[in-house]
């Protein structure tokens, strides 16, 4: 039943979604750019739309109307870690990353935590604020949904490195890695950085095929 609605349907998978970040005015004059982007796929007449790991996945629900689904390749990131980490700790680099944090920690068998981050609209300065977190002798892993230039991780990596962090390993969805953003998170103490192929990166080395699979099923029971 479910082969039989797909053909005579149109439904879009999309695994790095442009301008996924842009998901409200920041600055007086700024286009909502995802919901142009949302808008645009809607025209070309889909049925349904399976995203991977959107910045905000509520903007699905805000500017679509036909069916969708955010998958989140939680235990595909969790499962490369599996037997490489002992004691570790997920760290998100904000309160917003908590959720993705959350899960990944949730099939380690780990424990969780964020930091609390400021971003300056006008320069793109970020600013990273200590929490009472105990890291002391453990695995840090910062998970996050884009590294884009590195700056957010590489000063979490500091931060928890100068609290007595055993290691710190940097995992990511979307690794679109510009300005140096692999040097930089190096130079910044972090031993492995770890990313999804959802964008084609040298430390692309966990496949979203299992989650997007996972979301298609889930998708198509919603549309019957």
């Amino acid at each position: 039943a479910l082969s039989a609605y797909a053909e005579g349907s149109i439904i879009a998978v999309v695994p790095y979604l442009a301008f996924a970040r842009q998901d409200k005015r920041f600055l007086e004059g700024e286009p909502i750019s995802v919901k142009a982007v949302l808008k645009s796929l809607e025209a070309l007449g889909l049925s349904g739309l399976v995203t991977v790991d959107l910045h905000q996945p509520r903007v699905l629900g805000e500017y679509l109307s036909v069916p969708s689904i955010n998958v989140l390749p939680a235990e595909e990131i969790a499962g490369y870690f599996k037997g490489k980490v002992s004691n570790p700790l997920v760290l998100a680099p904000d309160i917003g990353a908590l959720e993705r944090a959350k899960r990944v920690a949730e099939h380690l068998g780990a424990e969780f935590d964020y930091l609390v981050k400021e971003r300056d609209r006008a320069t793109g300065e970020v600013k990273i604020y200590p929490k009472s977190l105990d890291v002391a002798g453990k695995d840090v892993i910062i998970v996050d949904d884009i590294i884009s230039t590195g700056g957010t991780m590489a000063l979490v990596a500091k931060n928890v490195l100068g609290s007595g962090a055993k290691s710190v390993k940097a995992v990511c969805t979307h690794a679109v890695m510009v300005q140096g953003a692999l040097d930089k998170l190096y130079y910044a103490g972090i031993e492995e950085v770890v990313a999804t192929d959802t964008v084609p990166s040298p430390v692309s080395k966990v496949s979203v095929a299992p989650s997007v699979v996972r979301g298609l099923r889930e998708l198509l029971e919603e549309m019957l």
